[in-house]
């Protein structure tokens, strides 16, 4: 009597999942191309990767064997908008420049990091950024950072609103001044 009732259990299951196999097909045959989606194969990464490995074999091993009229298409993703690009790493020690860079976007932006200046100068030391436009024959106001005394140093960020080609020069009175500026072009 209780295999009996097995086999019935089963029968139904098994009946329940060709139903919903076929319902799945039906859908995804009559789907239109915007709402079919590809899955891209996965890197194998830690555990999961075992899995995501195996899935992208068994995938590989259908779409061999699978007439090409049952593949589903491919799908492009867009193009990724323009990423910030560093139009200039400078490292230096004291006052050095001019350096040239150009930015292609209608805004940059400037980090400074510095230190290296002697714990028992507590006013710190002066960095002073001056830029020009040499092709438009600009200058923008000369920028100042206090370079904190001590280990740690300092850092600070500008934004400028403003695209083209740039000359970038740095004075310190003090010699032993360590400074990085990266400037970023930002689309």
């Amino acid at each position: 009597m209780q295999q009996l009732r097995a086999q019935r259990v089963a029968l139904v299951s098994a009946a329940l999942a060709l139903l919903a196999g076929a319902t799945f097909g039906l859908a995804l045959a009559n789907a239109t191309p915007e709402q079919r989606v590809a899955v891209s194969p996965v890197n194998p990464v830690n555990s999961i990767g075992v899995v995501a490995t195996r899935a992208a074999r068994v995938r590989r091993d259908i779409e061999a064997t699978a007439a090409p009229s049952a593949r589903l298409p491919t799908v492009t993703a867009p193009a990724p908008a323009s990423a910030p690009r560093v139009a200039l790493d400078w490292r230096s020690v004291g006052s050095a420049g001019p350096k040239f860079f150009s930015i292609s976007g209608q805004e940059w932006q400037l980090d400074l990091l510095c230190g290296g200046v002697p714990s028992d100068r507590a006013s710190g030391s002066a960095l002073v950024m001056s830029m020009t436009s040499p092709n438009a024959g600009v200058t923008i106001d000369p920028l100042t950072y206090v370079c904190p005394a001590g280990a740690g140093g300092g850092q600070t960020t500008a934004r400028f609103h403003d695209g083209g080609d740039f000359a970038l020069g740095v004075d310190s009175p003090d010699p032993d001044v360590v400074w990085e500026i990266l400037v970023t072009d930002i689309p």
